[in-house]
């Protein structure tokens, strides 16, 4: 691959990854900027004119501008480890919200969405599988899957949490009252939203499985899969009993997995942790990212949530400062683990992944 000439070798203890095993090491992305400056991130955010309306929707919707600040950003970036060269379709968390009719504005640094349905009686839910800026998003990807080929990947959009992305259109106090007040149209809806959900993920899988080896990727995740892989998650879930999360959440998880061949479900935070034993049940669920929630403790501070997520035989992908790296690699196994941290500098980024190497255990 053009930007990570080891690429093979990370493929390697991807594939390792996802059945719990070890190469050599533990999976690790550490990306680094070259110049010690420049924005690593897959969010990066790119020249625009905020008070231009035109340009920001430009800065969103132009393949070629998207191309342009993404190759700037990679040509000064060590991809350090399992760390990925790629193009995130960022089209705004639980983005499929759109093909519903949800409203959205851009901002510099992303989309906003404003609710549609008061009443689910007199505003039914009606997929538009040819909405307008779903027909560009497809073609944006298209555009960066031909131009990535043997270079970088495309990852599948941030279409993700179908409840998040009810919330959306409904707005989460509405979608809260409903889980108590309306539980059956709630769950119809994530019916709904879920079958067009598995609709334009395969197409959208179809079109950049072609520039990333057959497989796909989550961008902000830096996870590569041999197949249909995707992220999965309920923020919405931090204001929901365990209960709740039974009814309406795992049903939406099961469905999904469905057509997710490598499914990862994205932890935000401690207030999950009540409904853990859920997602330890699937048995289709083979990884859980865990993020580091501003305001919280560090990761560290989550050793026996951890331990518990690993001996349920869960793959485990640790969002964390290069500090934390040392107490995680040795109180957890390094069976399925991946870390997920960030370095200054190329030095710095190649010295954290020599201490992996060497304090890797099983």
């Amino acid at each position: 691959m053009y930007y990570k000439d080891d690429w093979h070798k990370a493929k390697e203890r991807l594939m390792a990854l996802w059945e719990r095993e070890i190469i050599d090491r533990c999976c690790i992305a550490v990306a680094a900027p070259k110049d010690g400056k420049t924005d690593v991130s897959v969010f990066a955010v790119g020249e625009c004119d905020p008070n231009d309306p035109e340009d920001i929707k430009n800065y969103w919707e132009d393949g070629e501008r998207i191309l342009k600040r993404n190759i700037k950003r990679m040509e000064n970036t060590f991809f350090g480890g399992e760390a990925i060269p790629q193009i995130m379709l960022n089209f705004g968390t639980s983005g499929h919200a759109i093909y519903f009719g949800a409203n959205y504005s851009y901002s510099k640094d992303t989309i906003w969405y404003s609710p549609i349905i008061d009443d689910w009686n007199t505003t039914p839910l009606s997929f538009n599988d040819e909405h307008p800026f779903l027909k560009k998003q497809l073609e944006i990807a298209a555009y960066l899957a031909r131009e990535g080929q043997g270079k970088f990947f495309v990852s599948m959009p941030d279409n993700c949490g179908t409840l998040d992305a009810i919330a959306h259109l409904r707005g989460s106090e509405n979608v809260l009252i409903d889980m108590v007040c309306a539980s059956e149209k709630l769950k119809e809806a994530i019916k709904i939203v879920n079958r067009a959900w598995k609709e334009v993920s395969e197409r959208f899988y179809r079109i950049t499985s072609q520039c990333n080896e057959g497989g796909s990727t989550v961008g902000w995740m830096d996870t590569w899969a041999p197949g249909r892989h995707a992220q999965m998650q309920c923020d919405l879930s931090v204001m929901i009993s365990p209960a709740m999360y039974r009814e309406f959440v795992v049903p939406e998880l099961e469905d999904q997995m469905e057509w997710i061949e490598f499914p990862v479900y994205h932890f935000d935070g401690k207030e999950q942790i009540r409904h853990l034993e859920y997602l330890l049940s699937l048995p289709k669920l083979k990884m859980i990212q865990w993020t580091n929630v501003a305001g919280q403790e560090p990761p560290t501070a989550f050793i026996p949530v951890f331990k518990r997520i690993q001996q349920a035989g869960k793959c485990l992908l640790i969002f964390c400062n290069p500090s934390e790296i040392p107490v995680l690699l040795s109180e957890l196994s390094s069976r399925g683990l991946y870390i997920h941290t960030f370095a200054s500098s190329v030095e710095e980024a190649k010295d954290i992944l020599k201490y992996v190497e060497h304090n890797t255990r099983d």
